[in-house]
This record gives C-alpha cells, sequence and structure tokens, in this order.
C-alpha cells in the first residue's frame, strides 16, 4: 500500500505548486540535502483536510526502471501559510527526509514500504523521517508544525497523527541529550 500511497499521482487540473512552496522546497534541499541535488524533484498541489505535505515517487518510473522521479505534495488550501515559516520549513525536511529515503540504495528496498498500510509500520516510517530532520537541525521547527498542525487538523485525524509523528514533548526529550 505505502508504494501505491508513495506513487499516487496527483489529479489532472490541478494547477502547478505555489511559488513559495518551489522556492522553500528548493531551499530547504540546497541547505539540508545535498545528496538530493541531483534529484528530479517535482512539487505538486493536493487537496485534504488533515495532510499538508506528501512524499511520493513516480510508480511508473519504478517499474519502467527509468530515472525515478520523487514528487512533494502541497496542500492547495490556504491554510497552510498560517503555518509559522520555521515550521513549514522543519515539514519540508520531513518529506525531504522521505525522498532521500527512496532514493538510497536499490530501488528493489521500496518493495518493503508495502508494510506501509499497518500502523506499525506508518508509524516507524514516519517518526524515522521526524529523526532525521532533527538530526540536520529542523527540531524547533518540527515543534512548531506539531503545535500548528493539532490546531488545524480535524479531531478524526487527531489520533493518528499524535500516533504516527513525534510529538512537542518527545521532540524536546530527543533533544534534551544533544544541547551544549
Amino acid at each position: 500500500m505505502a508504494i501505491f500511497l508513495a506513487c499516487i499521482p496527483v489529479a489532472r487540473g490541478q494547477p502547478g505548486a505555489p511559488e513559495w512552496a518551489e522556492r522553500l522546497v528548493r531551499n530547504v534541499r540546497s541547505s539540508s540535502f545535498p545528496e538530493l541535488a541531483k534529484k528530479d524533484i517535482r512539487i505538486e498541489q493536493f487537496t485534504s483536510d488533515s495532510d499538508y505535505f506528501q512524499a511520493r515517487f513516480s510508480l511508473s518510473q519504478f517499474i519502467l526502471g527509468r530515472r525515478m522521479r520523487y514528487v512533494i505534495r502541497v496542500n492547495s488550501g490556504a491554510n497552510l501559510l498560517t503555518a509559522p515559516e520555521e515550521a513549514r520549513r522543519a515539514i519540508v525536511a520531513h518529506e525531504l527526509a522521505h525522498l532521500a529515503y527512496y532514493a538510497k540504495g536499490n530501488r528493489l528496498h521500496l518493495l518493503g514500504l508495502l508494510r506501509f498500510a499497518g500502523k506499525d509500520f506508518r508509524e516507524r516510517f514516519e517518526k524515522r523521517a521526524d529523526v532525521e530532520a532533527l538530526r540536520r537541525g529542523y527540531a524547533q521547527g518540527l515543534k512548531q508544525y506539531r503545535i500548528w498542525l493539532y490546531e488545524h487538523v480535524p479531531p478524526s485525524a487527531l489520533m493518528e497523527k499524535k500516533r504516527d509523528y513525534l510529538s512537542p514533548d518527545e521532540i524536546d526529550a530527543l533533544e534534551r541529550p544533544t544541547r551544549k
């Protein structure tokens, strides 16, 4: 299911990504993810009540053995712009951590994403991307993003978000040992 989820194309007819999103992804990518410098990464829009960013890859490129194409999907709702800039930078780092994982090594490792349907795997997968974003210096922004997110998702999605991603308290706990 994760391979399915990771490669769902954007619905036809959706406009291109906003300039702020293109610029944000470009800046975070160039400053924090040098390993993605030569990767084909596109920015596209989608609509959701509970998700604001998503990382995907092209299933057709995967199956046909062509150069992989990766996509960061950005929610087209204006609500996202109310998140602090540092928070948006941090969640983009989280999504780029997913793309770095997709791009690492032999593409057959992506078959392991079939386990994404299981909530235990999904939680580990998402928290691993959070930890990678923390490792690259985005702890405070990720904490800001989660605080913002908890106030902007429907109640029906809140429990899942709190389960699958690091909470502000967990981010603080992970950062404490590394502070000097």
